[in-house]
């Protein structure tokens, strides 16, 4: 696997890496990943970039929630 782009972003570290044949655009934000993966062969490194972006506030937002979910389990777990 090889990171061949990074997207900047202010809270978030998104990257491209391509790796069999695909691209994985991938979300970090502290101990949570998202990744999403698209054929090489139906878009293109500027198609991944566009998509990257234009998700970026939806995967946050989907960030907080698995955050959310996190910080339940751990409490529930403590009362356990």
């Amino acid at each position: 696997m090889r990171t061949i782009a990074h997207i900047p972003h202010s809270l978030m570290r998104i990257t491209i890496n391509h790796w069999n044949e695909k691209f994985q655009l991938r979300y970090e934000l502290d101990r949570f990943e998202q990744v999403y993966k698209f054929a090489d062969s139906e878009c293109t490194l500027s198609d991944v970039e566009r998509r990257g972006i234009a998700m970026a506030d939806q995967v946050l937002r989907i960030f907080v929630e698995m955050r959310q979910s996190y910080q339940q389990s751990a409490s529930s777990q403590e009362t356990d």
